[in-house]
């Protein structure tokens, strides 16, 4: 039963190094949406939460048609970021389906380096049309953990913890009944 145990700890410690933007696709905050953007009903999750400066924000973007809110696959979107202060450069992707999880929604990533208030912006064109959302978002300063090296080490002493209980359940089961 304690070699299950550790199997299943070893199993969940290598879990937790899988990186975040690997989990990130889809899902996250809804941040806008369903909002009237042109001929086109789109809405925006933002993923994680609460951004980060120096850390890739995941965003996913979905286009309906109003009414029967059907998805619309041809569409082309153009996100852009930039601070409220215009001091930094904007950064700019297309969000596509290539990378989404369903190919119902359109994904992409950008960065900031910077934190501050940026205004985010998707310029959506489509075969009905085109038209642009765009809203403000709270950037943070960059997270003073590295989750990777704290993953890392979880990973190390759950092994470490793993071969000491295997010696100690082995020594117990060696020793001869009296």
């Amino acid at each position: 039963m304690r070699k299950q145990s550790g199997i299943f700890l070893a199993f969940l410690a290598l879990l937790s190094l899988v990186p975040a933007s690997l989990l990130a696709h889809g899902g996250g905050q809804l941040v806008a949406g369903p909002d009237p953007v042109g001929p086109y009903e789109v809405s925006v999750w933002v993923n994680p939460p609460q951004p980060r400066a120096g850390e890739p924000i995941h965003f996913t973007v979905g286009v309906a048609t109003p009414g029967d809110r059907a998805p619309v696959l041809d569409a082309r979107i153009l996100v852009t970021m930039q601070d409220v202060g215009q001091a930094f450069p904007a950064v700019s992707a297309q969000a596509t389906t290539e990378q989404s999880v369903n190919r119902l929604f359109y994904e992409t990533d950008l960065e900031v380096a910077q934190p501050g208030t940026y205004r985010a912006h998707f310029d959506v064109a489509g075969p009905e049309g085109a038209g642009a959302l765009a809203f403000e978002l709270a950037v943070e300063h960059a997270s003073p953990v590295n989750w990777f090296l704290v993953g890392l080490g979880g990973l190390a002493l759950v092994l470490v913890l793993g071969w000491w209980l295997s010696r100690r359940s082995g020594r117990t089961e060696a020793a001869p009944a009296k």
